[in-house]
Order: structure tokens, then sequence, then C-alpha cells
């Protein structure tokens, strides 16, 4: 769920339907209640969608339209055929926005009392119970919004946690060097890279063993195919976040009603199915960096740790019940995903759902890998990190220290790992990967 932190003071900004396209950030704004609905004020929209109604409602009626009325008559319902769980608040927030955007074009017959009703909907959180199955493409493409500014959260947060991760095992920031990167020059695993050399800053750690630590070294190269990746795929769901949807399409100039194609489905699908296993690769990238990390027979937070101070702790990491979670975390994102079929119309909001699904089991890897980067770093460094670090990953660091007390023995984590999570899932980019003043601007 969202924890609703530091949202801004005073009336919501406005995301208005019927002006033009709408963005994926803007769904995502109006599933988190930090933006509010409003229909377009614009004469010619209101005549638009009013003719269209009129026109749906015409030839619905006609003997000769027979066809057309059985399709009509449940434009506006939920398919309350459907079973299973239904869909988070944040997910049925994210449907009733999508839905709003696509009738707001015009080409659905709905009036404009159809789209007051979502507004209001949307406007006083007064949600519908939408199962998981049976939904329809509004819910494919919701819930496709709310992954990809989950996933591209995520690509930020993994290049902060593999600088931490370096940190915390006195890794050499030689393996990231600019010119190495130059000489393959992806985009995504350059920007990647680029993150992670300014989080270490001027230091230069002092392991060598650069083949055993493929996790830290290689981070770029996993992130960045999601960062290479993630245009095209946000092209394809705002895309059809601005086409208009449903059995029934109006032709306003030719006076007559089409029948509503879902071929287009495939599009989402094959988007959903690449982001869900690009971010899956991340979860096994997160899922070795931590093991790294509790190692204590090679590399890890003890037998890693060489100042005195830390020397004289009779602690150990605290962290082994947490990373048999982790594995487990981490099988079932493996175990989802395998490629689908994605020609297959009916499948692309469960593509949506398995995508969030794996997504959200890469945000609880990367909590847990928050924690362990928390103890490594306080046992290597029990004065505080070195100063002359990148002044993004000290306040990352003092953010995280803020959410996990430092722990000498095997305790609970599950209250520390969902204050982490609240924060991820909130905004993990900006909450824990730019300054104060940064974060503050971007909201």
């Amino acid at each position: 769920m969202i924890m609703h932190i530091d949202l801004p003071a005073g009336e919501l900004p406005a995301v208005v339907f019927g002006a033009g396209p709408v963005s994926l950030d803007e769904v995502v704004a109006l599933a988190t209640r930090r933006a509010r609905p409003v229909l377009s004020g614009d004469p010619a929209f209101a005549e638009r969608m009013e003719a269209g109604a009129a026109l749906l409602s015409r030839l619905s009626s006609q003997d000769d339209g027979a066809a057309a009325g059985p399709l009509a008559a449940p434009l506006f319902t939920w398919q309350d055929g459907g079973l299973g769980a239904a869909f988070t608040p944040e997910q049925t927030r994210a449907i009733l926005a999508v839905r709003l955007a696509s009738l707001s074009r015009g080409q659905s017959g709905a009036g404009m009392d159809q789209l007051r009703l979502l507004c209001d909907l949307l406007e006083n959180d007064v949600l519908p119970d939408v199962p998981h199955e049976g939904a329809d493409t509004a819910a494919m493409t919701g819930l496709a919004c709310l992954a990809a500014a989950r996933a591209d959260s995520l690509c930020r947060l993994a290049g902060r946690i593999a600088a931490l991760a370096a940190v915390a095992l006195d890794e050499s920031a030689r393996h990231f060097d600019e010119a190495l990167f130059a000489a393959k020059p992806y985009p995504g695993m350059a920007q990647a890279a680029g993150w992670i050399r300014a989080d270490l800053g001027a230091r230069a750690g002092t392991a060598q063993d650069a083949e055993a630590r493929d996790a830290i070294r290689c981070a770029p190269h996993v992130i960045g195919v999601l960062i290479d990746a993630l245009p095209w795929m946000l092209s394809h769901i705002e895309l059809e976040l601005n086409s208009a949807g449903g059995a029934l399409l109006v032709d306003l100039e030719g006076g007559r009603l089409l029948h509503g194609a879902h071929y287009q489905v495939a599009y989402i699908t094959y988007a959903m199915d690449g982001m869900r296993n690009a971010v899956g690769k991340l979860a096994n990238l997160f899922q070795h960096q931590i093991a790294l990390l509790a190692d204590a027979g090679q590399y890890g937070l003890l037998a890693g740790v060489r100042s005195p101070a830390s020397a004289r702790m009779a602690v150990n990491h605290g962290l082994k019940a947490l990373q048999h979670n982790v594995s487990a975390w981490a099988a079932e994102a493996h175990r989802l995903t395998p490629d689908t079929l994605f020609h297959r119309g009916d499948l692309g909001t469960g593509a949506a759902r398995d995508c969030l699904r794996v997504i959200e089991l890469t945000e609880q890897i990367a909590a847990a890998l928050l924690v362990a980067v928390r103890q490594a770093c306080a046992l290597r460094y029990p004065d505080g990190l070195p100063p002359q670090l990148g002044p993004g990953l000290l306040s990352c660091m003092e953010r995280i220290a803020e959410l996990v007390p430092f722990t000498g023995e095997e305790r609970r984590l599950d209250h520390d790992l969902r204050r982490l999570l609240a924060v991820i899932r909130y905004d993990g980019a900006a909450l824990l990967c730019r300054g104060a003043a940064e974060a503050a601007a971007r909201r």
C-alpha cells in the first residue's frame, strides 16, 4: 500500500480530461491521490461527447441495429461475472482514471453525465469492487501505468543500492570507470554506471577480486537493460491510455457504430512481459548482492570487516532469516517471469497483474538489501561513512538509518521492512535517491 507522506499542501493539482492526451504520470498521481480529476470546460468537448451519446442511443434502438443493442447495454458495467480478489484502492483508482481518459475521447458513446460520475467517484474516493478475473482493457492499462512508474523508480534505486553494496564490501570504484562503458555505449548501462560512479565519489576501494563479485561489478549491465527498455514500454502504455476502448466505437462522421477490436491488447501484454522479465533480473541481482553481504565465510559482514572498532563488537550480521526470505521471494519472481502468448487478447490484464507482482517481490528484496547494506556499513564504518562519498549516497544512508536501527543480533525485521517498503512504493527514487531539496521540488 502507498503511505501518504509529504503530500502537497492546499488544493491538489488537476488532471484535465478532454483537453488533450493524459500522461502515465497523471494516472499514477490520481491513483495515489496526489491529483484530482477535472473535465475540460471547452464547449466543443461537451458537444462532441453528447453527439456520440445521442448517436449510440439512436442506432441501438433501431430495428436494424438490433445487434448493437445488447453490446451497448453493458458499456459502463464492470463485468460483474468476474471472480477472484478485488483490485486494491490504488489500482482501482488507476482503472477509473484510464476509463475516464478513454471515454473522454468521444468515441465510446459516453455522455457528460457518465464522465461526471467517474470524476465524482475519483474525487470522493468512492471505489467499485473490480475483481481480478473479468476485468477489461481499462484494468490492464491502469495496472500497466502503476507498474511502469514503479519499475522506473526501481532502476534508480538499484543504482543506489549497488553503490551502497560496493561501499559495504570495500569494492573498488574502478569497475564503473566512464571509459569502460564508453567502449560499449548502451545508454542505460552508461547511465546506471554514472549513478554509481557519482555515489562512490573520490573514494577508492581496496578489494581486488573482481570476478568473484560480478553482482556488484556488473550491476549497470542488468539495470541498463530496464532503463533502455522502459521508453518503448511507456510509449505503448500511453498510446493505449489515450485510445478509445470498448466493444463499440462511435463513428460520428459516418453516422455508424463500429465493433471495437481488442488485438491492440497484444502491445500492452508484450510490454508487460518485457517489463516483468527485466524487473525479474533486478530481483536476481539483488539476491546475489545480499548473498555477498551475508557470506561471513568469504566476503561478508563479518569476515570482510577489518576495522578494530568493529572487531571488538561481539555481533552477528542478523540477516540469516532475512536471506532465506529473500531466496523465497526471488524464487517466486523467477516463476512468474516466463514469456506468455502475447497475441491472446484476454492475457493483457493477467500479464499486468503478474508484472506488478514481480515488481512487488523485487521491492521486497530491495528493502531487505537496504537492511543488509545498513548493517554492513555500520559494521565497517562505526564512526560514519567516509566523507568523500557522493552527497546523495550519504543523504540516503542517513535516511535508511532513521528507518532501520542497527542490530547486532537476529531479531524480527518485518516492521523495518514495512517502513522501507512504504518509502520505496511511495516514491523510492525521490525519497532515497535524491537530496531533500530536489525531492521536494519534484513533488
